[in-house]
This record gives structure tokens, sequence and C-alpha cells, in this order.
């Protein structure tokens, strides 16, 4: 039966008490366990097993942050050829037509003419 309910949380100042204590008991030579889920080795498999999971999830953290920078790259560079094409099409197929829309872009003969606005004179 474990110490620890599953449900708790244990803190990283916890944490650090825990390794100082398993170092300390490396200072114990005469310590035996009469349970052996409480031995040294079982101690020592316990802290080998938090050394291992704490390095997968620092090489994760980082392999998440590269897939994600490369993501961003992908995006941006996608971003950047996109535009471009825009531009060549406005230029081989001009900026009204039909391939310019098929783009995502407005035709300029459908775009919004801007109006001025009239200006109202009183009688004077």
């Amino acid at each position: 039966m474990s110490n620890v309910d599953p449900n708790t949380k244990v803190t990283a100042a916890q944490t650090r008490k825990n390794i100082a204590a398993y170092h300390a008991l490396s200072t114990m030579p005469d310590y035996k366990a009469n349970n052996p889920a409480h031995s040294r080795e079982a101690a020592e498999a316990a802290y080998q097993t938090l050394i291992a999971a704490e390095r997968k999830a620092i090489i994760d953290r980082a392999t998440s942050a590269a897939s994600d920078d490369a993501v961003v790259a992908a995006r941006r560079g996608l971003q950047d050829v996109i535009l471009g094409v825009k531009l060549e099409a406005k230029a081989l197929y001009g900026p009204s037509s039909d391939q310019v829309a098929a783009l995502g872009l407005k035709k300029k003969s459908e775009k919004a003419r801007k109006s001025k606005a009239k200006v109202k004179t009183t009688g004077e």
C-alpha cells in the first residue's frame, strides 16, 4: 500500500526535500528496511525513475518548442510564396481577371470606389 494518495500533487519544493533525504540515506550504511518497498534499492529505483522522467520532460519540451518553431517557419514560408503567387497572377492575368478572384483577391473592377463627401453650403 502506498503512503501517498495518487491524487496528491507533490510540489517542486517537496521533491527537492525528498532528493535531499534520498542522498542522506546514502550516509546510513546500516539502514535495513523491514518493508522491501522502503529499501535502499527501492529508493534508488524511484530516484532513477524521477531523473529519467525529468530528462524526458526536458527533451520533450525542447522537441515541442522546435516543432512549434518549424510550424511557424513553414507558415511564414507558405505566406511568402502565396503573396508572390498573387502578385504574379495580377501581372500575368490582369487585376480584374477571374484567376485573381480565384486566389481570393477582389477584382479591381469590383472594388468599391471611394466617394468624396459632399459639402453642404448654406445660402448666406
